[in-house]
């Protein structure tokens, strides 16, 4: 119940924060001066509609000016990758199986879930495919999207369909990370944390299909702010732990790239849309660093 009454607050503040700052809704940056050569930077969003590419406004022009592209990482060549690295970092070692880590309340409601979205009891799964709690939460994460949002393909991304845009322009693609990296951020956090994140995941599977369908929408409305502050949020956004390593780290380390990367060549930037709003956003950082930020209208 008091997640429920919290989340609604969180929909009433997101709604008067959207009338507030709506004006300036904007999701495409330039980037230009401090020796850059005029670059852009995008956030996208991983279960948006691929029509929200249709308004965005100077896209195509944008797109069309750069000479590469760089992602969070090269998808296409990170595919490989993925599935040479899935029994390093996917994989639970004997001692640390779902049926091992969890307790008997803890295994009923993963259980629950299992069967609900994979029709699989955990018995079976530790089994069959032994895997760790964060890659549960990671599937269970995929199949609600795709529950609550029914044109939502996991395997047409607003991040993949750009990179497949820019190779058939011949347009060389990079990414600020390996795939060996992220799969390391992902599924190498310590199993206790894992446990205790899938278990934020499923205790209230209602608010976070809610909370996953405002942040789309905000999303869609370009509302990067809002965006923000609903990542944010207290009971159902990140923590500040999770905060801290999934996003401003990286983006410090992405800012670092960049004074090289844009000095060489125009550069389209697509990363999640999360990265850019914040006083440790991207966008911040750019600033800070000396570019000029601009919306692009």
């Amino acid at each position: 119940m008091k997640k429920t009454v919290l989340f609604r607050g969180a929909l009433l503040f997101a709604a008067v924060a959207f009338c507030a700052v709506a004006a300036n809704a904007q999701i495409l940056w330039k980037i230009s001066g401090n020796g850059a050569k005029d670059s852009y930077i995008l956030g996208s969003h991983h279960v948006a509609p691929m029509s929200v590419l249709d308004g965005i406004a100077g896209f195509n022009d944008a797109f069309a000016s750069c000479q590469q592209m760089y992602g969070e990482i090269d998808m296409e060549s990170a595919t490989q990758d993925m599935v040479m690295q899935s029994q390093k970092y996917m994989m639970a070692p004997a001692d640390s199986t779902l049926s091992k880590v969890l307790t008997a309340d803890q295994l009923a409601i993963v259980d629950a879930a299992m069967q609900k979205y994979v029709r699989m009891s955990v018995a079976q799964l530790d089994k069959v495919s032994p895997v760790k709690p964060a890659v549960i939460s990671a599937q269970i994460a995929v199949l609600q999207a795709a529950k609550t949002f029914e044109d939502f393909d996991p395997n047409n991304v607003i991040d993949a369909a750009i990179q497949q845009k820019a190779k058939d322009a011949n347009m060389p693609v990079k990414g600020f990370e390996t795939a060996e990296y992220q799969m390391q951020l992902l599924f190498g956090t310590p199993i206790s944390v894992q446990v205790a994140d899938l278990m934020k995941l499923l205790t209230d599977e209602t608010a976070y299909m809610e909370y996953t369908r405002m942040l789309t929408d905000v999303y869609s409305q370009q509302d990067l702010d809002t965006m923000f502050e609903l990542m944010n949020n207290p009971e159902l956004g990140m923590s500040e732990y999770e905060c801290n390593v999934m996003i401003n780290k990286r983006n410090e380390a992405w800012i670092e790239q960049l004074k090289t990367i844009l000095p060489e060549a125009s550069t389209f930037i697509v990363v999640g849309a999360g990265h850019l709003p914040g006083d440790k956003g991207m966008l911040s950082l750019l600033r800070k660093a000396g570019y000029t930020v601009t919306p692009v209208n």
